[in-house]
């Protein structure tokens, strides 16, 4: 898709005029700052089998003992891309899905039943028990953004889909996290063809769109979306939420097209992170990020050890958005493997029990969110937006045909 080479433009086209910044030590909310931030987690990467095409932003989960991924977008690929990988870059919004039995070492991907709703990337998908829900989306035709929601499931060796009540309104690239019976989303964002928006929705009527919270029930499908507490915070998209213990940890992200004084200050950064426990249903702010680096997966389950949140990837905007809607300059070194392709291959961890963050190792190619999930002891990257690169020898391209493998570790035991 193009919307993160638009994103990147805007950004920097609007660096230089800025209404209300701050500098960037005047932090305006009682954010805790973390003066380093050391390695806490080893990840050993390797290449997995290819994908049948390049896309990105896609989303699913392991259902079973089979990996899936449904629906993204491909750009057409860069020339390089087509030149070096002809035939794998076909441009276009996806229906496709497909799984990777992981039992088995040799297996290759598999095609399963197209999606049944418009084709569309920025969906967001949830597993529990034996079925993966899936909601929301974009494209570039109406309505742009969708709110339909659709539940795959497999009898003996038959997937099958079928359709579930709707998001209460359109959205695109909200996170999702699972407790029990119970799916989460929280932020997102809305879309008219030019601009996202969470701030509000297109329309301007439905205030704070990206720090809504919500609640599904797949025991009770007939009752829908539930509209829980929103998160103090500032609103939000590409963003991650991980459930841990009874709790939604709300981590890092962006914000839609910034508009301030009439003018457009393009999209920035979000550091504030948060915590909402569902028991007692309250909100807590968490440390910021020590980086400013926004875009992370908004996978379900990228938690190791039901402690430690990987956050891999990631960019920083020209600016950071503060809670109270106030702007200031991003902070903290991020990493590149290709200085030329303007994204990031940083992995930011997130520590549950310490509340610090620290980092893994890099990955070998500059990737911006790609679907992340973890089990067990292992990392999938699935897709995702990359600046072209070679991996072990094996060229990637813009959109790339790429599973990323990695096998986790504790760098040293934690407190």
């Amino acid at each position: 898709m193009k919307y993160t080479a638009f994103l990147l433009l805007m950004s920097m086209a609007c660096q230089s005029f800025v209404h209300g910044i701050t500098c960037a030590d005047d932090v305006t909310d009682s954010a805790i700052v973390q003066d380093s931030i050391a390695p806490m987690l080893k990840i050993t990467w390797r290449l997995g089998v290819d994908l049948p095409q390049g896309f990105q932003d896609s989303d699913g989960g392991i259902l079973g003992d089979r990996l899936i991924t449904i629906g993204g977008f491909c750009s057409g690929g860069l020339e390089e891309d087509n030149r070096r990988k002809p035939g794998r870059s076909p441009r276009g919004f996806l229906k496709k899905g497909w799984s990777l039995d992981l039992r088995d070492a040799e297996s290759d991907w598999t095609s399963l039943p197209d999606f049944p709703g418009p084709a569309r990337q920025g969906l967001s998908a949830a597993i529990v028990d034996d079925a993966l829900y899936v909601w929301g989306g974009f494209s570039y035709e109406e309505p742009y953004c969708y709110r339909d929601g659709w539940r795959l499931s497999r009898e003996g060796d038959r997937w099958q889909w079928s359709e579930l009540p709707p998001f209460p309104w359109p959205i695109n690239s909200t996170s999702l996290a699972t407790i029990g019976s119970r799916i989460y989303a929280c932020g997102g964002s809305d879309y008219n063809a030019e601009r996202f928006f969470t701030e509000t929705d297109r329309a301007g009527g439905r205030e704070r769109l990206g720090a809504r919270l919500l609640m599904f029930d797949t025991n009770e499908l007939s009752a829908g979306w539930q509209e829980l507490e929103a998160c103090p915070g500032t609103p939000r998209w590409v963003h991650t939420m991980a459930a841990i213990d009874g709790e939604l940890y709300v981590i890092g992200g962006a914000t839609g097209d910034t508009i301030r004084d009439g003018a457009s200050v393009g999209y920035c950064t979000v550091v504030d992170n948060w915590k909402y426990n569902t028991a007692d249903r309250q909100w807590t702010r968490l440390r910021d990020l020590p980086v400013a680096s926004g875009n992370f997966p908004r996978s379900t389950n990228n938690v190791f050890q039901n402690r430690y949140i990987l956050l891999p990837g990631g960019y920083q905007y020209g600016h950071v958005l503060n809670p109270d809607g106030s702007l200031r300059q991003p902070y903290g070194q991020v990493h590149s493997a290709n200085e030329k392709s303007g994204l990031c291959n940083d992995v930011f961890v997130y520590d549950t029990r310490s509340g610090l963050f620290g980092t893994a190792d890099r990955l070998p190619i500059d990737n911006n969110l790609p679907m992340t999930v973890i089990r067990d002891d292992t990392i999938y990257l699935i897709g995702g937006e990359t600046g072209g690169g070679v991996i072990q020898g094996h060229y990637y391209g813009h959109h790339p045909d790429l599973l990323l493998i990695g096998k986790i570790e504790v760098v040293a035991a934690q407190p």
